[in-house]
């Protein structure tokens, strides 16, 4: 199924990161788009966590992920906006 990049955004912030991170205290409005989700400003989210989101983006989106290295986690996965980037360029693939 394909999607806006809102819904994109929207999905990412409550399914995978709030609801399957079980971030409570967080609603989607607390994270900010351009956002580091990993540094000590944003959510100071982990390495263990930064892979469940990308097991949530396979889950949710359908979306092979496997061929996602470590390289492509530390320079593109740092924010709602580059993660709907990536979303968006393999359902168009």
């Amino acid at each position: 199924m394909e999607y806006s990049r809102d819904e994109i955004k929207e999905i990412l912030k409550k399914k995978v990161i709030i609801e399957r991170l079980e971030l409570e205290e967080v609603t989607p409005s607390d994270i900010a788009d351009d956002e580091n989700l990993f540094d000590k400003n944003g959510l100071a989210l982990d390495s263990v966590e930064a892979l469940d989101i990308v097991t949530g983006i396979s889950e949710v989106f359908e979306i092979d992920t496997s061929k996602i290295s470590q390289e492509d986690l530390n320079k593109g996965f740092h924010t709602i906006n580059q993660i709907t980037d990536y979303i968006v360029e393999e359902e168009n693939n």
